[in-house]
Formats: structure tokens, sequence, C-alpha cells
């Protein structure tokens, strides 16, 4: 319990940092909207313009309307998943190679902690501090999305459903960050190596944005586990892909568990 505490105080001002961040680029998102909702056909005579492949980038379906609250905010989901795997991996990477960073492996990683026990409640640290984050992104999301709802129905279970999924991408990038500092020499090129798998798997999906007929590799990219058109509008969210987030997550906490505790640590 008390390294529990040690870890939720020791990452309690990065954590309110990303809540700030989120805070406002839902604020700032839905002034745009604001802006976009009063000028009625012209943005959506602007969005026609835009070539094919940015408009799917983007998660919007062809023929929407932006001036529709639900529309607007759905493309809000491209920046929750960058911003939320870059969040997750970088604090999976370093919430446990910190240690050896700092130099305190020795001392934290001796009895009476063993070794598992310790990382373990480093990863639950670590998801307690996803679920804030997700938490006032939710809250804040729905408070903004309401506010401008003309369509009578509530859209908040759609916009829970979006957080949920933005969820399960960063519970598998948080044990992606875990295994990378766990097979790692350094916290800098744990950090580093979860970096390239971010930016790779999203240039992925880019690239099978503009080629559908790569659509196959979908698979390879946690970018594309779920559609935010489905999500938000059929309110669906991928069971195959939520179970299989899940999955990832838990075989990187179980590498990490057994990599790490075959290791030497440079206290």
């Amino acid at each position: 319990m008390n390294l529990l505490k040690r870890e939720l105080k020791a990452n309690a001002k990065s954590l309110l940092a990303w809540c700030l961040a989120m805070v406002f680029l839902i604020w700032a998102g839905m002034v745009k909207y604001d802006a976009f909702r009063k000028t009625g056909d012209e943005v959506n005579q602007m969005l026609a313009q835009l070539p094919s492949a940015l408009v799917r980038i983007l998660g919007i379906g062809n023929g929407a309307d932006l001036t529709s609250v639900a529309v607007f905010y759905s493309m809000f989901f491209l920046f929750f998943m960058l911003l939320g795997a870059v969040h997750a991996g970088m604090l999976g990477a370093l919430i446990l190679a910190k240690e050896e960073r700092d130099k305190t492996a020795d001392f934290l990683f001796s009895k009476p902690i063993r070794r598992n026990r310790a990382v373990l409640i480093k990863l639950l640290a670590a998801v307690l501090n996803i679920l804030v984050l997700d938490l006032v992104t939710c809250l804040v999301s729905i408070v903004f999305v309401e506010r401008y709802n003309t369509a009578g129905q509530s859209l908040a279970y759609p916009v829970f459903l979006v957080v949920a999924a933005l969820f399960f991408l960063q519970l598998l990038f948080l044990g992606a960050g875990f295994l990378a500092a766990a097979a790692a020499k350094s916290a800098k090129t744990a950090s580093s190596a979860v970096s390239v798998l971010i930016l790779g798997t999203y240039l992925l999906s880019v690239v099978i944005h503009i080629n559908g007929d790569l659509e196959y590799l979908g698979i390879l990219s946690p970018f594309r586990y779920f559609d935010v058109n489905a999500v938000m509008f059929d309110r669906y969210l991928s069971p195959g892909y939520s179970a299989l987030s899940l999955l990832l997550a838990a075989t990187c906490a179980a590498g990490t568990v057994k990599l790490f505790g075959r290791r030497n640590l440079r206290g």
C-alpha cells in the first residue's frame, strides 16, 4: 500500500498536466465547433473539398454533417488516441525503468518487497492514472457535448463508449511500455522503443486509410481496432478487438514480470 501511494504521489503532477491538456483539447475543439455550426452549410462545403483520404483519417463518414455536435466530436477520437497512446506508453516505460535511472532499484526491489509484487503494484498505479485521465476526459466531454446537443437524445452513452475504446487502446500501449522497460537496458531506450511503436502503428493506420486494399493489416495497428463511427453512432464497441487489446496487455504484463524477475538491476 505504501508503494502504491508513493507511485500515485510521484505521478500526480504529470497526471494533472495530462488532464489539463485533455480538458483544453476538448474546450478548444468545442469552441471551434460553436463557430462551425453558425456557418451552416459552408463548413460542409469545405469538408467536401478535402481529400477523401484525409476525411477517412479524421474518422468522418461520407456526407457527414459537421454542424452536428456528434459528428464533430467523433473527430476528437483521433487526437484522443494519439495523446492517450503517448501517455500510456511513456507511463508504462518510465514508471518501471525510473528506479534504475534514479539509482533506487536496489532499495525498492529488495526484501521485504518481492520484485513481482512491486511490478504489479506499479502496474496498478499506472492503470489508476489512466482511469483518472479517462474519467476527466469522459465527464468534460459529456458536459460540452450535451451543452451543444440539440438532437433531443442524450449523447452521454456514445461519449462513454468512445472513452471506453480509448481505455482499451491505452491498456495495450501501457503493457507495451512495461514490457519495453523490462527488456531495455535504460529508461531512454525503453521510451524510444515505445515512441517507435506508437509512431509506426499510427503511420500504418494512415497507410491503410489511404489504401483500402491493405485492410488485412489492420490487426497490426491498435489505431484501427475501433471505428469511431460505429462506436459513436451505432453504439457498438467491438468485443473481438476489446478482448484482443486486453489479451495483448495481459501478455505484455506477464512478459514484464518474467523478464524483470530475471534481470540484474543497476541500483
